[in-house]
C-alpha cells in the first residue's frame, strides 16, 4: 500500500483513471469537474465503475468500500475522490450530497406519515 500520497495526488490519480475510461469510450479527451455525476453526467455504467474501482484498488493498494465507505454513497467524481482520501486520511469528513440528503429527508417524512399497523 502506498502511504506517502497527498490528498491532491489521490485526486489526480482518481481523475486520471476517470479520464482514461472516458477517453477509451469516446476516443477523445473529455473535461469534467468534481461535481459531475459518474453515471448521470459522465455516462459511466456500473461495469465502468467496477473497472474504475478495481484499477484504483490495484494502483493505490486500498479498497475504501470494504469497510469505510458505502459504494452506494458514491455518486460524483468528488465522492469517489473523498472515498479514497478517507482510506488514507481517516479524519476526512464526507461531503454530503445535497440531492442524497434531500431524498433521505423525503423518505423519513413518508415513513412518519404512514399509519402504524
Amino acid at each position: 500500500m502506498l502511504t506517502a500520497l497527498t490528498r491532491s495526488q489521490i485526486e489526480t490519480l482518481v481523475h486520471g483513471r476517470i479520464r482514461a475510461i472516458l477517453q477509451e469510450r469516446s476516443g477523445e479527451a473529455q473535461n469534467f469537474s468534481g461535481s459531475d455525476k459518474l453515471n448521470a453526467t459522465l455516462g459511466l455504467t456500473s461495469l465502468d465503475l467496477a473497472f474504475l474501482v478495481s484499477d484504483l484498488e490495484a494502483e493505490l493498494g486500498v479498497d475504501p468500500f470494504a469497510k469505510l465507505v458505502s459504494i452506494t454513497s458514491v455518486r460524483s467524481v468528488d465522492d469517489l475522490v473523498l472515498a479514497y482520501q478517507k482510506a488514507f486520511f481517516p479524519e476526512t469528513e464526507p461531503v454530503e450530497d445535497a440531492s442524497l440528503a434531500a431524498a433521505s429527508k423525503r423518505a423519513e417524512l413518508r415513513r412518519q406519515r404512514r399509519p402504524r399497523r
